[in-house]
């Protein structure tokens, strides 16, 4: 295991973080102990820098000896948990929104709840000529889109209430949901079915399916959708071909939150 140092022309790069992060990596499942004319044969470092820099890591309390053997340390697992700590939920949403684009060529959104309004954290555009104008941070009301209503009907009842005394609410299009009698019959609806379909709410022409993303403790802290045009799929068709892998895709994004719970500080507005 050879990972060079050399041939980098950066002058702020700094070869002796280089070389101790080297000596890391050089053990493994087929070296788990090693001599330090082993750990230089492995890196290809010198014998002198391998001490150096055994010598740093046995200090540091990632290394220690074993006679003449060295060995990692549990130490050495805290690098990786601060990665995990400073991951956001954005980051982990990506790649299964990624997925979906690639497989229906829709756009693709994860979205949180910022009072009565939903705010995009995570979004990947259709990889057709179909543009809905959402970005990060983009915010719309939540009542006329598929994930605010997903969120809403999971949500405090309270929020519930606040948004029903205020209706009727602007309306978007014919089709937007404005009164209260009408977001109460979609909250039923979201609950008893666990998805949300939107059709023509917050645009003409636009369809979109949203579901809920669950928390460790089972609460729903964010919500899924896949959104694409009228011309392209009917609200039947949506369902049958994008529920199931939304929802696949919610639980697996879940499940990052079971377990690194840190995760959650992203969605939290």
């Amino acid at each position: 295991m050879r990972a060079s140092t050399q041939d980098v022309p950066d002058r702020d790069f700094v070869t002796a973080l280089a070389r101790g992060l080297q000596v890391i990596h050089a053990f493994g499942s087929e070296s788990p102990e090693m001599t330090l004319s082993e750990v230089a044969q492995r890196t290809g470092l010198n014998v002198a820098t391998a001490r150096r820099s055994l010598i740093t890591l046995e200090h540091l309390g990632y290394v220690r000896r074993r006679d003449r053997r060295f060995v990692l340390c549990p130490k050495v697992l805290t690098l990786g948990a601060s990665y995990l700590e400073s991951m956001n939920l954005k980051e982990v949403a990506q790649h299964h929104l990624l997925d979906l684009v690639e497989r229906f060529h829709d756009a693709a959104s994860l979205t949180v709840l910022d009072g009565l309004e939903v705010v995009y954290v995570a979004h990947v555009p259709s990889d057709q000529r179909v543009r809905h104008g959402r970005s990060v941070g983009s915010r719309l009301p939540a009542y006329a889109t598929s994930t605010g209503m997903v969120l809403l009907a999971h949500g405090a009842p309270e929020l519930r209430e606040r948004l029903l005394a205020a209706a009727p609410h602007p309306a978007y299009t014919r089709r937007t949901p404005v009164g209260a009698a009408a977001l109460r019959k979609r909250f039923a609806r979201a609950l008893k079915d666990g998805y949300v379909v939107a059709v023509d709410t917050i645009e003409y022409g636009a369809i979109a399916i949203a579901v809920p993303v669950r928390d460790g403790q089972g609460r729903v802290v964010a919500a899924l959708n896949c959104a694409t045009r009228t011309d392209q799929i009917d609200e039947a068709g949506i369902v049958t071909t994008r529920l199931q892998p939304l929802r696949e895709a919610a639980d697996k994004i879940g499940g990052m939150l079971h377990r690194f719970p840190a995760l959650a500080h992203s969605v939290t507005i």
